[in-house]
């Protein structure tokens, strides 16, 4: 399939397993220059060498770990993103957690905090660094994961299900500007 993204360049957050490795391998399959970025650092090294050694794709692999709810390791990944491949086109938000899960009434506020820190605040601050490069040419694409959790909440994981829908109207919101 081409999807038209040879040599466009996207940044992965979340990358070092699961759907955001799926999404990276998928886009190094279309040719696009793939920049991985997660908070654990030994498994995106690891995920980053894997996934080089595929000589079947067209695409190359770069690695930088970062934590989105950081504003200063986002502006360094930035950083280092413009410096050694150039501005990005494509950026793929996936990073984030399910956090603490119990009743509403067994959960304190850090556990509300750190969820939606990590599940709302960080991919608000990842799209407010990144954003001027997906505008740069009338062209870039934004895609935050969200998660059925947005639209059928479940009772034992309130503070994933708020953030993850906060997440949604995010997008929605973007999306009309």
């Amino acid at each position: 399939m081409d999807l038209g993204i040879k040599n466009k360049i996207a940044l992965v957050t979340g990358a070092a397993t699961g759907i955001g490795e799926e999404t990276a391998r998928q886009l190094l399959e279309e040719g696009a220059l793939v920049v991985l970025s997660d908070i654990e650092e030994d498994h995106l090294e690891k995920t980053a060498q894997k996934l080089n050694e595929v000589e079947d794709f067209s695409g190359k692999v770069f690695s930088y770990p970062a934590d989105i709810t950081d504003q200063t390791a986002l502006k360094k990944m930035h950083e280092y993103i413009t410096d050694e491949v150039g501005a990005i086109d494509i950026l793929v938000q996936n990073a984030g957690i399910s956090g603490e899960q119990g009743l509403f009434h067994e959960l304190g506020d850090e556990v509300w905090l750190e969820t939606i820190q990590t599940d709302l605040i960080g991919p608000v601050r990842l799209v407010r660094e990144f954003l001027p490069d997906l505008r740069r040419n009338g062209w870039g694409r934004l895609v935050l994961l969200s998660s059925e959790n947005a639209v059928q909440p479940y009772e034992d994981e309130l503070p994933y299900d708020a953030a993850k829908a906060a997440l949604l109207a995010f997008g929605k919101g973007l999306s009309n500007t």
